[in-house]
């Protein structure tokens, strides 16, 4: 009986680890991709960062209009509370980077004449031990405003003045007057001089950059790494993403030495999905350090920023690109606090922080030097702008209750074009549970130390499972809905993985439903194997497939067999036990189908007889069990394994011998060329046999004269492993007949790791 396992609710999709606020799962069971917005106005989602009115003097029931930018509601002090109590502070709940900031007054009265704007970044205030004191506040810049009498109040935030003048009126902007670590600001609070007679603060609007993507980075499965040169364990990385300007991440100086060699560092961001990123703003203020010691506390000599979107380099690694360079000077040091850098909007996973720690083999300031701490960070934040690129969702581990045939996934979506779903597969009839210890507060503790806690003092236990050791790798990406499952099956277990793809950041798509189809298994169990399991390349071979099914329980048998292959295959005979079968063949585009005469239930050996040509290392002969009462949607792959114990193979796939050759069984239809027109040697027919390409190089067929001059190109093309012929008629390049002589003919395969060339002698005559 079909099943069907279905994910089309936000309850069901909230069971899926995925990017925490990459992705918004709705309440009718959407899978959303959010976008990254450029140009925001800070207060709007301050509450999602678990901020928004901090304190306020009086009447705080209204507190919130200033927030939510309605126009037509404000907050007012209340005059009974006195002119001390009339002040409000606002928290955008994160360090934010302002180019502006606007306060509106109700427009239904005159608006607030005298009154103080204060502005901080989070910093606080330290104790005569230079110690923070928590839950205090200083504020880094203030602005008594006088005579307003505007209801529309801009303020820059990058201004010593926040372009005001010495009357409260706005001013133009000076260079003179740029402080470059402003514009950082996480509070603001307004403190009134004196009542008018229904004024209000009805909003309040902040304009920054925009999302800062490495907020919730952690939470949503991204990462940071820290790598240094140094025989040292970094931590704390978590404090360069945590929107925190007192929290820091740094590099311990104190207890280092001279090691006579430069040291160097790097710092890997995994966003946890991929971006649209085109901005990193690192800002280096050691605000968690009292303001008289805080040029011990160092950022840069130079450094470079790369990015990489997940490409991998041919020596296995993540292939990154520069983004910015950093040269290297003393300002770097404690001058410079703040670093930005713009750049082309790129598809980004990856930002890697490259640095030293050192100058000339450590006899300069640095982790060698007399700094408190060196390579400073106090936010890592990193912009960009529309939908990601790919963001990954992966499905807890499915539990079918028993061996189950898994047919198809299906799955519903918006695809705009640009857009894509990929969804890959893999099972497993093997878990591995591991219990976890908490106590009361949540923190996980050892078993031993659980079981030695009173009871009434423990806390609880959690199972977590995982995926066993006979589990498949990942599958192929299904990217077109009803596909066919391509993991092994029947299994136990199975475990799915979405992703979203979009090429323009403008764009994305979404999914409202994916089903994964499931049967009751055509055989229980199969072992397969190919025999002979090498083969020398370019020649026809008879070849028999050797498979062993196992029935039991509710296997439902099959009539079917269809071979799917990369090369060309002819069938040739089908004998199941001892019996030959005469089996109906139908070709396809990979292969061909046999219908069976009758249903098999019994475990017989299988014996299929083909013949085929091997051009490329491990060539895979896939077959599949069907089942005509399943229809063709339901089928069954096999799996290799010791079908035959008179045959050691064990494998459905043909190698080629161990050795380097990329080009073998070159022939020429003649050995004398003569372009008379006269019907015989009048064309060159050049075949051979490019081997071992798995994927498309270059191939070429050139003519050359005897003093090395190219005189004809035949083919100067990327191609795969299979026979090729290409015909030379004894014209060159510009199409005129070559003059009688000796000629070369040169053959070139340009492989990953090597270039393979043959050259053969042919004489022109007429």
């Amino acid at each position: 009986m079909a099943e069907r396992l279905s994910y089309n609710t936000r309850s069901a999709w909230q069971e899926w680890k995925h990017p925490v606020g990459a992705v918004d799962l709705t309440l009718t069971g959407r899978v959303q991709p959010l976008p990254v917005r450029k140009n925001i106005n800070a207060v709007s989602n301050a509450e999602s960062f678990g901020s928004g009115i901090r304190k306020v003097g009086s009447n705080s029931p209204a507190a919130v209009n200033i927030m939510d930018g309605d126009p037509s509601t404000s907050w007012s002090p209340d005059p009974a509370e006195g002119i001390d109590n009339a002040w409000i502070e606002l928290d955008l709940g994160r360090l934010v980077t302002a180019s502006e900031i606007v306060i509106t007054f109700d427009e239904t009265a005159a608006p607030f004449q005298f009154f103080n704007v204060l502005l901080s970044g989070g910093d606080q205030f330290f104790t005569n031990a230079l110690v923070p004191v928590n839950g205090t506040l200083a504020y880094n810049l203030s602005r008594k405003v006088g005579f307003n009498t505007a209801h529309r109040l801009v303020l820059n935030p990058r201004l010593h003045s926040l372009g005001l003048g010495t009357a409260g009126a706005a001013a133009e902007s000076s260079g003179g007057n740029f402080k470059e670590t402003s514009g950082l600001i996480r509070v603001i609070r307004i403190e009134l001089e004196e009542f008018v007679e229904g004024a209000g603060i009805a909003d309040i609007s902040v304009s920054a950059i925009g999302d800062n993507i490495s907020m919730g980075l952690i939470e949503r499965g991204g990462s940071i790494e820290l790598i240094t040169d140094l025989q040292q364990v970094l931590s704390g990385a978590e404090n360069m993403v945590d929107g925190n300007i007192v929290t820091n991440w740094a590099m311990q100086t104190y207890h280092q030495t001279q090691t006579g060699f430069d040291i160097f560092n790097r710092i890997i961001f995994d966003l946890g999905a991929h971006y649209w990123v085109d901005q990193v703003r690192i800002i280096g203020e050691p605000a968690g350090a009292p303001s008289g010691i805080r040029n011990s506390y160092a950022n840069f000599f130079w450094y470079q920023l790369l990015g990489s979107d997940g490409s991998i380099a041919p020596d296995g690694t993540l292939r990154f690109d520069e983004l910015a360079f950093v040269d290297d000077s003393p300002l770097n040091e404690t001058v410079i606090r703040n670093f930005d850098h713009e750049f082309d909007l790129q598809k980004i996973r990856y930002i890697k922080h490259f640095f030293p720690s050192t100058r000339n083999g450590g006899d300069r300031a640095g982790t060698h030097g007399t700094y408190r701490s060196f390579a400073l960070i106090s936010e890592f934040q990193i912009y960009g702008q529309g939908f990601p690129a790919e963001l990954q969702m992966t499905s807890p581990i499915l539990d079918l209750t028993d061996t189950k045939g898994l047919t198809s996934v299906e799955w519903d979506a918006i695809t705009p074009p640009g857009t894509r779903v990929e969804v890959r597969s893999r099972t497993g009839n093997e878990i591995v549970e591991e219990i976890h210890f908490f106590d009361k507060k949540g923190k996980e503790i050892t078993k031993r130390k659980w079981e030695k806690t009173p009871s009434s003092l423990r806390g609880p236990t959690e199972i977590s499972i995982s995926v066993g050791s006979d589990w498949s790798i990942w599958s192929d990406p299904y990217v077109v809905s009803g596909t066919l499952f391509r993991s092994p099956s029947p299994r136990r277990y199975a475990q799915l993985d979405l992703r979203l793809v979009s090429d323009d950041p403008n764009v994305t798509a979404s999914v409202s439903s994916l089903h994964l189809n499931v049967e009751n298994p055509i055989a229980l169990a199969t072992r397969a194997e190919v025999f002979p399991a090498e083969v020398s390349p370019g020649v026809k071979e008879d070849f028999t497939y050797f498979v062993l099914p196992t029935f039991g329980g509710r296997s439902q048998g099959f009539d079917r067999l269809t071979m799917n292959a990369s090369v060309p295959v002819d069938f040739m005979g089908l004998i199941l036990g001892d019996e030959q079968i005469d089996a109906q063949i139908t070709p396809t585009e990979q292969g061909f189908v046999l219908d069976l005469p009758s249903m098999v239930r019994s475990s017989e050996l299988v014996e299929l007889s083909f013949s085929s040509t091997i051009y490329q290392n491990q060539t895979r002969f896939d077959l599949f069990l069907g089942n005509s009462n399943l229809g063709s949607d339901v089928r069954q792959l096999v799996e290799k394994g010791d079908a035959n114990s008179n045959v050691t193979s064990e494998s459905v796939s043909v190698q080629l011998p161990i050795n380097g050759l990329l080009l073998a069984n070159i022939a020429f239809s003649t050995s004398v060329l003569t372009p008379n027109g006269d019907g015989i040697g009048d064309e060159l027919v050049i075949e051979f046999d490019a081997l071992k390409l798995v994927t498309p190089r270059p191939i070429k067929v050139q003519v050359y004269d005897l003093a090395g001059r190219k005189i004809h190109e035949l083919t100067s093309e990327d191609g795969l492993a299979q026979r090729y012929n290409f015909t030379w008629d004894g014209s060159d390049d510009e199409g005129s007949t070559v003059a009688p002589g000796t000629y070369l003919v040169q053959i070139e395969i340009e492989g990953d790791s090597q270039t393979e060339t043959a050259q053969r002698i042919v004489p022109v005559a007429y």
